[in-house]
This record gives structure tokens, C-alpha cells and sequence, in this order.
């Protein structure tokens, strides 16, 4: 049986789930009988963002022109260095609500961006 990707795992307390495009963050160490979760909605280009630098977390550099063609062009949108920039900052404001370090999406100047490959682990369906 072949695997397919359902998410992500990130910050050890942080789900990614794609088909929901939906940031899932639970805890449950404030007391003994509580839990805490906190979900963050993406909207298609964010979602299709985030899982292609997820998918590419292990280069250093995500290079800005595989994620204009990988999220936009192959997609029939116009894409451009604002959009591109625009929408990772939209990303980074939700996965900083969501309880991420800022510096979990870096921007490498002029050349692309780096993702904290540290904190991520893949989730597959068999």
C-alpha cells in the first residue's frame, strides 16, 4: 500500500492537516484535566505555500522561483516577487498566532527562503 502525505507535525504540538488547509494547536499541560486548542484557517495559495516549503524544508535555500512556479504558474495565477512576498507574511502572522517562532519561515535576501527543518516531521497515511 502506497503512503500519502496527510500533514505535518510542527513544533512537536502544531498540525498541519492539507486537505483541511488548517493549523490545529493543542496542549495539554496546563492542568490536569484541560486541554487547549487553538485552530487557524489558510486559504488555498497560503496552504499550497506552506506545504511546498514544508515538502522542501530540507535545502538550505527554497529557492523564490521554484515557489513562484510551484505555488502560482503551475497553477495558471499570476505570480510575482510582492505576491510571493505578501503571502508569506500573511503565513507568518498565522503560524505566529498559532504559537510558531517568527523566525520559523527565514528569508534568505535575494535568493528565497529557509524553513526551521528542526521542528517539522512529515505524517503519512498508509
Amino acid at each position: 500500500m502506497e503512503n500519502r502525505l496527510y500533514g505535518f507535525l510542527l513544533d512537536d504540538n502544531i498540525l498541519f492537516n492539507i486537505a483541511n488547509r488548517k493549523l490545529l494547536h493543542y496542549c495539554d499541560e496546563l492542568s490536569e484535566n484541560s486541554m487547549f486548542f487553538k485552530i487557524v484557517s489558510l486559504n488555498e495559495i497560503q496552504s499550497r505555500l506552506l506545504t511546498f516549503l514544508l515538502l522542501n524544508r530540507k535545502e538550505n535555500v527554497i529557492n523564490k522561483d521554484d515557489i513562484l512556479k510551484s505555488v502560482w504558474d503551475e497553477f495558471s495565477l499570476s505570480s510575482s516577487n510582492q505576491r510571493l512576498w505578501q503571502t508569506i507574511n500573511e503565513l507568518r502572522k498565522k503560524l505566529s498566532s498559532i504559537g510558531l517562532p517568527a523566525d520559523f519561515i527565514e528569508n534568505v535576501h535575494g535568493v528565497g527562503y529557509s524553513v526551521c527543518n528542526s521542528k517539522v516531521h512529515s505524517l503519512n497515511i498508509n
